[in-house]
């Protein structure tokens, strides 16, 4: 199409990307136009990527602030930034350990922090900025990853803040919740491949995009808004517990 959004002198940074969705991610964007930023943890895979797609690597650790800041000054200028690390694995809730709890926080929660943390004061300071941050749709609740989701959850509560702060600036920042096989997709997964996720993560990375503070999934050539709302108030008598109880009733048969 003639009209295709292209990204002709953007720089964008993906973490996460020597692999899966992230991998997806830099090869769509790169191959509109912007030059693409890899970054993983595991550097053959990271370089390898950057290779494939004529980008730059950046291998670190975006979980902590040292390697999350120590990208970001490699990476250079920054237009966008698609904050995509992290990790899952199964535990039920009963086995779940304050290590493994505290491990799946900083591979998804603070990988997010650091990296859009160290960011932040560049794009501010340009006035223009793109940030998509990842969460996923476990965050409705799925059996044996409440470590996972938890994380999850808190990204896409980030998020909702960062898009209040950074508006003022310029700096635009969404959350996706992606569908797509990857090395953590769950062995009875359905998931449709990871490519086909990337076009919709592209277009909230875009400068004639002008959503700010929303949630999507994405995958599979559909994209849905998720939306958390408040539905209708009810009075009860704050000291009858009669009262609310019949109030709740009232909610939950809405």
């Amino acid at each position: 199409m003639s009209d295709e959004p292209r990204f002709d002198g953007r720089v964008a940074l993906v973490t996460g990307a020597g692999r899966g969705l992230g991998r997806e991610y830099a090869i769509f964007l790169s191959q509109r136009g912007a030059r693409v930023v890899v970054n993983d943890i595991d550097g053959d895979a990271a370089i390898a990527a950057a290779r494939d797609i004529g980008g730059a690597a950046a291998v670190g650790d975006v979980s902590t602030e040292e390697g999350a800041q120590s990208v970001i000054d490699r990476a250079g200028p920054l237009d966008v930034v698609i904050a995509n690390a992290g990790a899952s694995w199964p535990r039920n809730f009963v086995d779940l350990t304050t290590a493994e709890f505290d491990e799946a926080v900083r591979h998804n929660l603070s990988s997010t922090f650091h990296v859009v943390h160290a960011a932040w004061p560049r794009l501010v300071e340009r006035g223009y900025g793109r940030i998509v941050t990842t969460a996923s749709g476990g965050i409705f609740g799925i059996a044996g990853r409440a470590h996972y989701v938890a994380a999850k959850g808190a990204v896409w509560a980030l998020t909702a803040t960062l898009a209040i702060e950074g508006a003022p600036h310029g700096v635009r920042v969404n959350c996706v919740l992606p569908w797509g096989h990857t090395r953590m997709a769950r062995p009875d997964s359905t998931a449709p491949p990871a490519g086909e996720a990337a076009a919709a993560v592209a277009w909230l990375c875009h400068e004639e995009c002008s959503i700010t503070g929303e949630t999507f999934t994405v995958g599979g050539g559909r994209i849905a808004r998720v939306v958390l709302e408040r539905g209708r108030s009810l009075a009860a008598d704050a000291q009858s517990l009669a009262a609310q109880r019949d109030a709740f009733a009232a909610l939950m048969d809405d």
